[in-house]
This record gives structure tokens, sequence and C-alpha cells, in this order.
């Protein structure tokens, strides 16, 4: 079979074509790093990047969430921890005014302080982040949470809906946490067992309340409940008449008054000219102690408790309290968080690396595997320019 010139010419020149086509794509692999100079060059190869382009920029994007999680979260646990510490000094102000050794103007100067306080509480209650939007409004971040009337009684406008920020695959923290989660009432139980629900403003209301306005225990003895037979009457462990002694009204009254200094207790007439026995100053909330039998006084024996409205002091001490153990839990709870949303940090930026390297790996070219490759490349095309130089040349007339 005889073969053409022209044969011979198109296959070399189409070697050629194909030998400079390979030299021309490994130089452009080296100019540019990149295995993939244009997309035809490995379509499926193509894909997989693109999926790991997608996987990339949604770590990118939890990565700003968790940023501003963390940012939101330090915010927070420093308005709670003020607020802790405010309770604190609430808590202290309520065991100082439960001391029988301060007076009621000690007691309203107290008081003044303890209004400054709840202001405050009121402010932090209130805080906003960066971008203006409410810290404890759960889902209503765009007005103050915690409204004062003009009463001065504070509710409660935001609601209890917890917002939740993508963060990881298949995985959401909560942004925000409902007011009333954090600045929690308490749950008030009164002498006839009823429970009632008290807001965390109220609670502190109720104790500036009680230390610019105290009650005493009064106890109201009518003139036909005071004994004509026996004169014996014990009030806190002192004898202030015997048995034998037949007191007036007038007589009684000087006489516990005589011994108020070790009793704690004043007497006075009422305005329905009866007896009226109450503690002294500073021994609002105390019990007062009669004999164990009836005597001047034919309904009194024993201890009589004092009335909730004189205990107010000692319930604020315990309410109070509760308010800096609901703190104490949201600052637990804040903490969780923080440290929930600093251990997804990592696992992204793990889960970044690995994917930015398996990215690496499909795009990127190997250097040392390219240079050597072009070489020979370049070597092959010199071979193959020379042979078609010479092929070039041929003729059917040298052969004749």
């Amino acid at each position: 079979m005889k073969v053409s010139t022209q044969h011979f010419y198109d296959k070399s020149l189409s070697n050629l074509q194909k030998a400079q086509s390979e030299a021309a794509k490994s130089n452009e692999q080296l100019s540019t790093g990149k295995t993939l100079v244009r997309p035809s060059d490995d379509t499926l190869k193509l894909r997989n990047i693109a999926n790991i382009d997608r996987a990339i920029n949604t770590l990118d994007n939890q990565k700003g969430n968790l940023e501003s999680l963390l940012n939101r979260f330090s915010l927070e646990e420093s308005v709670v921890l003020s607020a802790s510490d405010v309770t604190v000094r609430l808590r202290e102000l309520a065991i100082q005014a439960s001391n029988a050794n301060y007076s009621q103007d000690d007691r309203k100067i107290m008081a003044t302080e303890a209004h400054s306080l709840r202001q405050h509480l009121l402010s932090l209650a209130n805080s906003k982040d960066a971008n203006g939007t409410a810290l404890f409004g759960g889902s209503r971040t765009d007005i103050d949470p915690f409204l004062e009337s003009v009463g001065g009684q504070v509710s409660y406008l935001g609601d209890d809906h917890v917002l939740k920020v993508e963060v990881g695959e298949n995985r959401a923290l909560s942004k925000n946490r409902p007011g009333l989660q954090v600045f929690a009432g308490v749950t008030r139980i009164d002498y006839g067992g009823e429970t009632t629900k008290i807001g965390f403003f109220d609670v502190i209301d109720d104790f500036v309340d009680s230390l610019n306005n105290p009650r005493k225990t009064q106890i109201n003895i009518p003139s036909d409940e005071i004994s004509s037979n026996s004169g014996q009457l014990v009030i806190n462990g002192v004898e202030i008449s015997q048995a034998g002694d037949r007191p007036d009204q007038a007589e009684i009254i000087r006489l516990i008054n005589l011994e108020s200094g070790r009793t704690n207790v004043v007497a006075s007439s009422d305005d329905n000219g009866g007896v009226r026995l109450e503690n002294k100053d500073g021994f609002e909330g105390d019990e007062i102690v009669f004999g164990d039998a009836p005597g001047l006084f034919v309904n009194l024996s024993g201890s009589v408790g004092a009335s909730e409205d004189s205990r107010l002091w000692e319930r604020s001490v315990s309410e109070i309290g509760s308010l800096h153990d609901s703190l104490a839990l949201a600052i637990g709870r804040l903490g969780s968080e923080f440290s929930s949303a600093e251990y997804q940090k990592d696992l992204n930026l793990n889960s970044e690396v690995r994917l930015k390297e398996l990215k690496s790996s499909e795009v990127d070219v190997d250097f040392a595997e390219v240079v050597s490759r072009f070489n020979a490349e370049l070597a092959r095309l010199e071979a193959s320019q020379a042979a078609f130089a010479k092929l070039s040349r041929l003729s059917l007339f040298e052969y004749l």
C-alpha cells in the first residue's frame, strides 16, 4: 500500500499541534499554580470543587454567626453580672434594715439607696447591643422590654420567644434570653398558705416601701377583755404586774411603758378606748411573748406572731436572695452557651482547614510533577518541530 506525502504531512502536523497544546497547558498550570485553568479541563473535578466552595462559604457564614453570638453572650454576661452585684447590695440593705440598732431615719436613707439600685437594675434589664436591639425582649427587640408606668409599676412588654442561630451542620444555638427568664420573680406564700407570683421589680418595690413606711406589730385589747380578777401580766419575760394587782387602764399603760426599755413594747390608748400594744421602732417584726396562761389580758397568752406587714424586712431578705439566685442561674446558663459556642467555633475551624486542604489537593498543582512533565513536553515539542521541518521539505521527485 502506498502512503501519500500528504498523509505524512498531516500526521506530523497533528503531532506537532498536540505537543504544542500539551506544553502550553503545562505552562499555564505553572503560571497560575492551578490544575484547572478553564472549565473544560475537567468538568467532574470542577463540580467537586464547586461543592467544596459551597461548604466553605457555609462555614464562613456560620463563623460570622458564632462571632456575633460570642460578642452578644459576652455583653449579656457583663449585664447580668452587674445585676447580680446590685442584688447582693440590696440583700445587705435588707439585712441591715432588720437590725434593731437602725432608726427609722437610717431606714429612709437605705430606702433612697435601694430605690437608686432598683433604677439601675431597670436600666440593665433594658440593655441594648451595638445594633440597638434589646437583649432581654425575646423576639421583640425594637422596644424596651421592661416599661415603668407613671405609678411606678414595671411591666414586661417582651415575649418568651427564643431565637435560634445556625452555627454548624444540623446545630443551632440560642441567640437570646427572654427577660422574665433572667429577671425572674418569686413565689410568695402568705399566712393563709396562698401562693402569689411576684415580679422581679415588685419585690424590690415592696422592700423600698417597707423601709419608707414600716408597719409595727399591733395588738388592740378592748376594755372588756381586761380581767377584773387577775392582774398578772408578763411581756417578753418581764413581769409588768402581779396577780393580786388591780391596775386601771391608765396604770396598765404606765406600767408597760415603764418597762419598754426591756420589753421593746410600748402601750397607748386606742381610738376605741382600749389598750394598744406595739413593738418599738427597730423591733417591728419581733414576736410579743405573754405568760403561759391568760392573766390581765384574758385572751392573750404565749407568743403572738407579727403580722405579715411587720415582717416585710425579713421577707425581703429571703426574696431578694431568690432574685440573686435566679440571676446566678442565668449567668450559669450563659457560661454554658458561651462554652458551646467556643467549642463549635473550634469544630468549624477544623472543618474549614480540612476543606481547604481538600480543595488545594484538587486545584493547586504539584510544581515538581508539572515542571518535569513540562520539560518532557518541551523536548517532545522540539523533536516534533525538527521532524516536521524535515518532512515538510520531502517531495516524490526525490524518489524518482
